[in-house]
């Protein structure tokens, strides 16, 4: 501690020591000396010198300390509470004691400290305050608030700095870019002007200011202020909406966002008050199905593995990736297979097998690594839907028999993911048979999806009066909430990269296209929520196209996405040919997206030929591997085995150790027979023949003999 008596005080006010804590440092000096070795005797000098000095924090802050080291949290709590007591807006205990709580209690029973925290602590403290921030929203997207965890991130972003804000940063776009979510959930959303008296306007004024440091509850409060002395303002009761859902209450804040739709004279705000609205409800609804997961406990698995290989219906997976595979220490992913049923039908999806259940194969290599994890004996866990899981049990006691040490009844049974009922016409389980291509099975699975979409359109949804969709488009007064229902039906199949055109189904049901609107590029595309995005007009957007094309394929919106990347490319206006190879690889994986196969090999072959430079050998490299993870979507197509002819005479030579990736790449899709297209060729050496290689042979053709010699340049 400093001696300096015109230095600052260590207890962070910023006075200087003489004129703060100086009078306490001594004893504070001997309690942090005895802190390590006799807590319980610092403890009670603190509690002495605290008696005598009530009021200096530095003094309270060590004694917190103390308590903490002694593993006494809730006594440290207490003492920094009753601290508050008398200096209620002391900003740094505020932040102590909000952490302590947050730790324990959670967001709920800390929500009004930790905004009081937040109002008079970011100004001289922003970084503490963003690691507060940054721990509540991880709290929030552990339980599904989704839209409160973003919005923390964000403020945790704004207050941080340095790597600190550099992770944070990497957080809030690894939430933007997660498919798995909703992509109304995982963007921004803005609050909405309202107009009206002098009062009203500074009363939005301070919700808004309080929105800034993250005091949704506060904010909320005053809006609600507002709702009762403008009961029909819709402006007001949306953002009351925004304010509960950033606050963590999801329910109210769709409740609110509700009667906003029903009061907003705007359609397409409308709109998207409902759909964000029904969109939430589908998340916090009580009606799931529900994937879960049950262990069995087996005994021998070299035999199990042998009796599931003589099983019908039973199918082992090749793609498991054994070296990058997590589980328990002391133990080894053996096998991943597949319990399958029957098709129902002899064509198209419905002749293909279904998956009834996953099953994955453990046993204990290191017995006593094993033992410190709380297993004693080789496992399976089965993982299916929770309406499968008796007859997917059912079937492995009758194929493993006395293997399975688990009694019936006694699995441990986990649920481990959900979906709302509304997608059980999507929940496609067909297992693509090894005979049929990737391309193909991809085909079937749009057919799938789009006839998915017909059921949904026949099925009653409570949001529209327990009416089916087909049944509410004879009703005008349903519009809206009709609109909204099929904008939230295609944010959730997005998911799925196998979004049947969201168009066909407004024509379908003949409601008219949302509004499209102009972007310039004047404002950020990171200011834009998900459904007014899909509303650019993208055929006239200017400014940065790829910035816009990327920011909609982010959120699923391929079909908008391949728009603005066919512009772009067309346009040709690259600063150099880095920036045009990557457009053509992002418009090749849009396209494999769209499981347009042949466009998305052509541009790929287009950025093949733009590269240039000392790094050209690599680039290429790289192009063709991507290329040929592509072809082996469909491993008939005679561009495979050209495209492994290439590798074969132009990179094994210079990178041998790539063989042993094309190989894993041909054994993943079933494909070895074509391992053998990389023998031969200069790669092959001697035994080939000679032959020279002239401009325009091909690799099936060489102008003489069997080997091949490669002409520079060529």
């Amino acid at each position: 501690m400093a001696l300096d008596s015109y230095a600052l005080c260590i207890c962070g006010s910023g006075k200087k020591l003489k004129f703060c804590c100086q009078d306490v440092l001594p004893e504070l000096s001997r309690a942090s000396t005895l802190r390590e070795n006799q807590p319980e005797v610092a403890l009670e000098l603190l509690r002495t010198l605290q008696k005598r000095f009530p009021d200096k924090e530095s003094v309270v802050r060590e004694l917190m300390g103390v308590l903490l080291d002694l593993r006494r949290h809730n006594d440290a709590v207490a003492v920094g509470a009753d601290f508050l007591k008398a200096h209620p807006d002391h900003p740094m205990m505020l932040l102590l004691v909000s952490e302590l709580r947050l730790v324990r209690e959670g967001f709920e029973a800390t929500r009004r400290l930790l905004h009081r925290a937040f109002q008079i602590s970011s100004r001289q403290y922003p970084e503490k305050v963003a690691g507060l921030a940054y721990r509540v929203a991880m709290e929030m997207l552990q339980r599904g608030s989704i839209l409160a965890g973003r919005e923390h991130l964000a403020l945790s972003l704004r207050l941080s700095r340095g790597e600190t804000q550099q992770t944070v940063l990497s957080r809030l776009m690894s939430v933007e870019g997660d498919r798995n979510l909703p992509a109304m959930c995982r963007t921004t959303w803005s609050l909405l002007p309202i107009a009206g008296s002098d009062e009203v306007v500074l009363q939005d004024q301070r919700a808004r200011k309080l929105c800034l440091l993250g005091c949704w509850e506060p904010a909320s409060i005053l809006y609600n202020r507002l709702a009762d002395q403008l009961p029909t303002e819709g402006a007001v009761w949306f953002n009351l909406g925004l304010c509960q859902l950033w606050d963590g209450r999801d329910r109210e804040g769709a409740s609110s966002l509700h009667h906003a739709a029903t009061l907003l004279t705007d359609a397409e705000q409308a709109t998207d008050a409902e759909a964000l609205a029904q969109m939430v409800d589908q998340l916090w609804s009580q009606e799931r199905v529900y994937v879960v997961t049950a262990r069995l406990q087996v005994r021998s698995v070299s035999e199990l593995v042998s009796r599931l290989r003589d099983a019908k219906n039973v199918r082992f997976l090749k793609s498991h990736d054994h070296e990058d595979c997590e589980h328990f220490p002391g133990t080894d992913h053996v096998s991943e297979v597949v319990l399958l049923q029957d098709p129902v039908g002899t064509t198209g999806l419905s002749a293909l097998p279904e998956s009834l259940a996953d099953l994955d194969v453990f046993d204990v290599v290191d017995a006593e690594a094993a033992a410190a994890s709380d297993i004693s004996s080789p496992w399976i866990d089965v993982t299916t839907s929770e309406a499968l899981l008796e007859r997917s049990l059912q079937f492995l006691r009758e194929v493993l028999g006395d293997l399975i040490v688990t009694s019936a009844g006694e699995e441990v049974r986990e649920r481990v993911s959900s979906e709302p009922p509304m997608l059980l016409p999507f929940e496609l389980r067909h297992v693509r048979p090894d005979e049929m291509s990737s391309l193909e099975y991809r085909r079937l699975l749009g057919e799938g999806m789009s006839a998915g979409v017909e059921v949904w359109l026949s099925q009653p949804l409570a949001v529209l009066g327990n009416r089916s969709p087909l049944e509410a488009a004879g009703v005008p007064e349903l519009r809206r909430c009709l609109t909204a229902a099929v904008l939230v039906l295609h944010d959730l199949l997005r998911r799925r990269d196998m979004d049947p055109a969201e168009s066909v189904t407004f024509e379908r049901l003949q409601l008219p296209p949302r509004a499209a609107f102009p972007f310039d590029g004047s404002a950020h595309l990171g200011a834009f929520n998900s459904l007014s995005l899909g509303r650019i007009d993208v055929d006239t957007a200017s400014g940065n196209l790829r910035e816009l094309g990327s920011r909609l394929g982010m959120m699923g919106y391929v079909r908008l996405a391949e728009r603005c990347f066919d512009r772009l490319l067309e346009q040709n206006q690259f600063g150099d040919w880095t920036e045009a190879v990557s457009a053509c690889q992002t418009r090749a994986s849009l396209a494999r997206v769209s499981n347009n196969l042949e466009l998305a090999c052509s541009m790929l072959d287009r950025a093949r030929g733009l590269v240039t430079g000392p790094d050209a050998f690599r680039i290429r490299l790289e192009l063709d591997i991507r290329h040929l993870s592509y072809l082996l979507d469909d491993v008939q197509n005679p561009a495979v085995k050209s495209l492994l002819h290439r590798f074969r005479d132009q990179y094994l030579m210079k990178v041998p150790e790539l063989r042993e990736l094309l190989a894993d790449q041909l054994t993943a899709v079933g494909a070895t027979d074509l391992l053998s297209e990389l023998d031969g060729g200069l790669a092959g050496g001697a035994g080939s023949g000679g032959g020279l290689w002239l401009p325009g042979s091909s690799a099936e053709a060489p102008a003489a003999g069997g080997g091949q010699l490669w002409l520079p340049g060529q």
